[in-house]
């Protein structure tokens, strides 16, 4: 007896589903919390992803405005890291160095 194999006829799509598990956005690595609605990729639907993620609602569209205050927030402590107290200090430091002073 032979089995035919079925195949899927239509591509798998992203839908917005209420989470259950907490987890972390696929765009900006921000945590998703139990209850929040969020976009649910599955199996197919991200190129070269071989495993489902899920995301904050418009993050991988890329109009996500949750995904763009995680992302400025890392942004903005990135920045204050390095620039922090002691900048001009560390330029003459460096400037006198180079010349000699």
């Amino acid at each position: 007896m032979a089995y035919r194999k079925f195949y899927r006829q239509s591509k798998p799509t992203m839908r917005n589903i209420e989470v259950k598990f907490a987890g972390t956005c696929a765009c900006c690595g921000g945590a998703i919390k139990a209850g929040e609605l969020a976009s649910f990729y599955p199996v197919g639907t991200i190129a070269g992803v071989k495993e489902s993620k899920i995301a904050h609602i418009g993050g991988l569209d890329g109009n996500s405005a949750k995904c763009s205050g995680v992302i400025a927030g890392k942004i903005d402590q990135s920045l204050n890291d390095y620039a922090g107290d002691g900048l001009d200090s560390r330029y003459e430091d460096d400037c006198a160095s180079r010349c000699g002073l």
